[in-house]
């Protein structure tokens, strides 16, 4: 429209001056002086991009509220915003881009948007495009400005699980961790014992230990009692088909939202990922559900070693021995690897001495990614779980296409006491 308008104005001016019309001499004088205005105003410049998140951390399914504020120092005309969204981002409300108008004065202005990351993962929001333009258009002026922001969303966490009561008694129980590495000791005196081995000496009752004949000690409650040791098979088998739906994707949903149960009754719980070989210690309190969510992300794209799951019991035992935990191991049963489970839960079980009852979570995503082949595969898993079961262990087979995560919580934490 510019050229256009600047061609006729041309042609008005050559005509009229070839033959010497006065009239179309001015009516070409006034659009060439305002092209000529238009090229000597400046765009709008000195523009400063703030922005602000929300949350730096969400759960799938939140949003995150993504505040900009834009200050414009001279120039006069459009000035437009624009922030790129990443991918599997999707806007929710308000828009990423921003319209204004800078007059003579000083531009102070601002907006808010809402977006929902699809996908678990880190995400990056690039820098802003700001292209500011004078107010017939003719100059322009492109560029990006503020910092570059990131936040990250975890697994899910399912929080309200209802669990049938039923009057029978549990088929798993969570034993007690040995008096000597439970949680912070309380006021509430529970009884007068033998002393055991790594007791502190303040604890030692002299007046009982010169009665009786030997050393005693006053047995005050304990926080965490109990410990869960989630162990997750981090290997290839578990990162197959697309990245929101693979059995790891799965599995650490389920651990978030059982350890996020387990801690609120003030359990130890830990972790240990099959093939990075990586171990987080028994612990108690937020901080832990927090870390044990940070680790299973860190890992989800490592490339891990075969490790089996019979080696990893094995360098574990010693954990096993002093906490004597409840073994939740997740993992996407195969005929390949059914061996080294059956192994491992057989090693486990006499370590535990049938104290604790270890449970194996197969988690298989088969017949969602092909129904032809995923039939095949899980008639085969049925035949390897009717063989883990007979180790003792307590199986349960998740097929998160059929059945959601609700639903198997409630059915592993109705059997666990």
């Amino acid at each position: 429209m510019r050229k256009s308008l600047m061609g006729y104005a041309l042609w008005a001016l050559v005509l009229g001056t070839a033959f010497l019309s006065p009239g179309m001499i001015a009516l070409a004088v006034v659009p060439l002086s305002l092209l000529a205005l238009a090229v000597l105003v400046d765009p709008p410049g000195g523009v400063r991009v703030e922005r602000r998140l929300s949350r730096r951390e969400i759960r799938l399914g939140e949003e995150v509220e993504v505040r900009v504020e834009v200050t414009v120092k001279r120039g006069v005309g459009l000035v437009v915003v624009r922030d790129p969204l990443p991918k599997n981002v999707a806007l929710t409300s308000g828009n990423n881009v921003g319209v204004f108008f800078k007059g003579l004065k000083p531009l102070k202005a601002s907006y808010t948007y809402r977006i929902r990351p699809m996908l678990r993962g880190f995400y990056r929001l690039p820098r802003s495009e700001v292209t500011t333009r004078n107010p017939l258009g003719i100059r322009y002026l492109w560029g990006v400005y503020g910092e570059e922001l990131r936040f990250r969303a975890v697994p899910r966490i399912v929080r309200a699980v209802p669990i049938a009561e039923t009057r029978r008694e549990a088929r798993i129980s969570v034993p007690e961790t040995s008096f000597s590495i439970r949680g912070p000791i309380s006021t509430d005196f529970r009884e007068i014992r033998d002393y055991q081995t790594g007791d502190p000496m303040k604890l030692i009752n002299w007046k009982a230990t010169a009665r009786i004949g030997r050393v005693l000690v006053n047995e005050f409650e304990r926080e965490g009692k109990k410990t869960v040791l989630f162990v997750v098979d981090a290997r290839e088998a578990m990162k197959i088909g697309i990245e929101s739906e693979s059995p790891y994707e799965h599995a650490m949903n389920l651990v978030a939202s059982m350890a996020h149960r387990f801690l609120r009754k003030d359990y130890h719980m830990g972790l240990y990922l099959l093939g990075a070989k990586k171990f987080l210690p028994p612990a108690t309190g937020p901080r832990q559900l927090h870390t044990m969510v940070r680790t299973m992300m860190d890992f989800e794209r490592v490339q891990t070693e075969e490790e089996s799951f019979a080696d990893a019991i094995k360098r574990l035992k010693r954990i096993l021995v002093q906490y004597t935990p409840l073994v939740i191991y997740v993992s996407n049963v195969l005929d390949r690897t059914a061996g080294e489970t059956r192994r491992g839960l057989l090693t486990m079980m006499a370590i535990h001495r049938g104290k604790s009852r270890p449970v194996v979570v197969d988690v298989s995503v088969y017949p969602a990614l092909d129904p032809k082949t995923g039939t095949l595969i899980e008639m085969e898993k049925r035949a390897i779980t009717s063989e883990l079961e007979n180790t003792g262990a307590y199986i349960v087979r998740w097929l998160p296409g059929r059945e959601d995560i609700g639903e198997v919580l409630s059915k592993l934490l109705g059997e666990i006491r």
